[in-house]
């Protein structure tokens, strides 16, 4: 039978040294049919515990960044498409330098 103290005070220690949010990736575990590559923003408590089981790692600064702006462009996407759908269109305009 597993310690459960133990096991607490593992999961404890690894959550006092994140921060209240943290971002993981998903490793691959063939097993349990999980895909490598998945980001999420966790809570420090879930996290641990991901961790702890070696599921996921901590994500890197530059697979956050090109998260946030894929989510970003994917967001515009679908607020373009939403006033196309309701008849209404954006037209960049070009402004003309000032004559001195």
């Amino acid at each position: 039978m597993p310690d459960l103290q133990k096991y607490w005070r593992e999961i404890r220690a690894i959550e006092q040294t994140l921060a209240a949010d943290v971002w993981l990736m998903s490793l691959e575990n063939r097993a349990r049919g999980q895909v490598a590559g998945s980001i999420a923003e966790v809570a420090a408590g879930a996290a641990a515990k991901l961790l702890y089981g070696k599921s996921h790692r901590l994500a890197t600064d530059a697979e956050v960044e090109t998260h946030q702006a894929r989510q970003a462009d994917t967001q515009r996407q679908g607020f373009r498409k939403k006033l196309r759908d309701e008849g209404i269109a954006i037209i960049p305009v070009k402004s003309r330098p000032k004559s001195e």
